[in-house]
């Protein structure tokens, strides 16, 4: 059992600084330029249940891809962010009496679905029905990304880039990895 003196002593001795002439946070990596780039689909975030424009209720999807491009190796590895991609959803009038449904806009998400190797159906009406993307779906999926520079300012004026994909594409050159059920044996 721990005493006070103890305490005091671990406190003394887990002395920590920052030293900024010594950060290397910031040119840890070239920066990925902008353009097109064979990647990897390796993990989804999903924002589930958002008010747009306090018009719309939608499901957020931000796909985090790793680059996996023979033409670029010094970016091998490198992960690039997507901008999220909307799932408008049809509103439940019990819940949301106010919100509107939104079908037109989801063509983003239908892309970035068809790009992770999902194919939509078309129903008597004209309209492709959306998957609801997990992780586990599409994850080791490979996809072609168009990366873009997102500026923005710090909070010391300094004006930063952080590659975003913004364009997502079925791969022409890489196939899926077979899944375990997949598999013949």
């Amino acid at each position: 059992m721990s005493n006070v003196k103890d305490m005091l002593s671990d406190l003394d001795s887990n002395v920590a600084y920052y030293n900024p002439t010594e950060d290397t946070s910031g040119n840890k990596y070239e920066t990925i330029p902008e353009g097109t780039f064979e990647a990897n689909v390796v993990k989804l975030n999903t924002k589930k249940d958002i008010i747009v424009k306090g018009k719309y209720i939608s499901d957020i999807f931000e796909a985090i891809y790793t680059i996996d491009d023979s033409n670029h190796p010094t970016f091998k590895g490198r992960e690039v962010k997507s901008k999220g991609y909307f799932r408008f959803k049809t509103p439940d009038k019990n819940k949301h009496p106010k919100l509107e449904d939104n079908q037109g806009n989801n063509k983003g998400y239908m892309i970035f679905a068809e790009a992770c190797g999902h194919v939509m159906d078309k129903d008597e009406q004209g309209r492709y029905q959306l998957p609801y993307l997990m992780e586990s779906d599409i994850s080791g999926n490979p996809v072609t990304i168009k990366v873009v520079h997102d500026k923005w300012t710090n909070s010391e004026g300094e004006e930063r880039v952080t590659p975003l994909a913004v364009n997502v594409f079925k791969s022409k050159d890489r196939v899926a990895p077979l899944k375990d059920e997949e598999l013949p044996f």
